[in-house]
């Protein structure tokens, strides 16, 4: 399904424009909320859209003024009628595709990447009506099914801050909703990987993305940065939506078996295979595997013939550059007394800099560009 809950937006219940827009989220759970204000009879809405409206612009002002806040803190407000409003500007757009937007809900930075719907009311012990929990399931699982959401990651504001929110009654439901979320879905979207899951899918994730040449880290089952971003790389070279989600695009593209054509051994080329990888994300696992292919003895062989022969990178070597070459041209400009901070593999402004000053103390043109007599001057000096 679709994002299909009917959420009235920021601009139509009035709100102040915000102190300055949120950044773009990539959004792991629904964090569930109540305003602890008083439930009907006295609910400040009064079961009215023009109540809705008026309360969404008193929270707004007690976030903003009270707070100190950007904008609304939750992304999205519930009132006691069912009428859902969006709360932070420009939540709904970004949840419409797939993503969040930083709030102020959760109390932590983790909590605060993902959407938060604030309850009109307090589920202390009062129970909520139904057309309150309707909407509530409803906005559930658009959430869900927009953003690839497991339902297991509705969580309670409780999981996140050391707080009663969202009141005994309504955390003690929350197995509920998660169960009818789940049954409003499409049950595929419980097959979706994404940051924060864990167990033997994502264990099975990481084993083939090592195996593609794209390195997860450790291959622990847990669903976490390193995971993402040699996901977000496979996705990229793939030409896929390069979102860090493993859905079935994914999937099937990480099971496809590549059929290499038959070529005469003379066609191939170690060095041309070499540039091929070069500055891809996964250059280091290719080489590494293209290495453990060749004999103990070959390799042993080609370092007594070639130990002693001056070596030359792939040059020129300039700014944006990456790659073993760069670290051990920053070694060597290390070893010279020119600083080019890291050596990370990475040619930035400052290995330009530490070049440029060692062009100037050889006599060598500045251009910050390693050519060949940059690079042999730096190797005899």
């Amino acid at each position: 399904m679709s994002f299909t809950a009917s959420v009235i937006t920021a601009k139509d219940w009035g709100a102040k424009p915000p102190k300055q827009w949120s950044e773009i989220t990539r959004p792991q759970y629904i964090i569930i909320h109540h305003t602890a204000t008083p439930n009907p009879p006295n609910d400040a809405s009064k079961g009215t859209l023009t109540g809705a409206k008026e309360f969404a612009k008193s929270v707004q002002k007690a976030h903003m003024d009270g707070f100190g806040w950007v904008d609304s803190g939750h992304n999205f407000l519930n009132t006691t009628s069912g009428f859902l409003l969006e709360g932070r500007q420009g939540s709904l757009a970004a949840i419409v595709q797939g993503r969040s937007v930083r709030s102020a809900h959760a109390g932590n930075t983790k909590g605060n990447e993902s959407p938060g719907i604030e309850n009109e009311g307090t589920f202390t012990t009062y129970q909520m009506k139904a057309l309150q929990w309707n909407s509530l399931v409803e906005l559930c699982a658009s959430i869900c099914s927009s953003c690839k959401i497991s339902p297991d990651n509705i969580r309670g504001h409780r999981d996140f801050s050391p707080t009663q929110c969202p009141g005994d009654w309504l955390y003690s439901q929350l197995p509920r909703l998660r169960n009818e979320v789940r049954q409003r879905i499409d049950a595929s979207v419980e097959d979706y990987l994404r940051e924060g899951s864990t167990g033997t899918k994502v264990k099975e994730l990481q084993q083939l993305l090592k195996a593609k040449g794209f390195n997860p880290g450790p291959i622990d089952g847990i669903f976490g940065s390193g995971t993402v971003q040699a996901v977000v790389s496979f996705q990229k070279f793939n030409g896929l939506k390069a979102d860090g989600v493993v859905g079935p695009a994914t999937w099937q593209a990480l099971s496809v078996v590549p059929v290499l054509p038959e070529s005469p051994p003379a066609t191939l080329s170690l060095i041309d295979t070499y540039k091929y990888y070069r500055g891809l994300p996964h250059q280091d696992q290719a080489i590494a595997w293209l290495q453990g292919q060749v004999s103990k003895q070959v390799l042993e062989e080609f370092s007594q013939k070639w130990r002693d022969t001056p070596s030359q990178p792939f040059l020129p070597l300039q700014r944006g550059a990456v790659g073993p070459e760069v670290k051990q041209l920053q070694q060597r400009l290390q070893q010279q007394g020119f600083n080019p901070g890291v050596a990370d593999g990475i040619f930035g402004a400052a290995t330009q800099t530490a070049v440029i000053a060692f062009q100037k103390a050889k006599g060598i043109s500045p251009d910050g560009i390693v050519g060949e007599k940059t690079w042999t001057t730096l190797n005899l000096s």
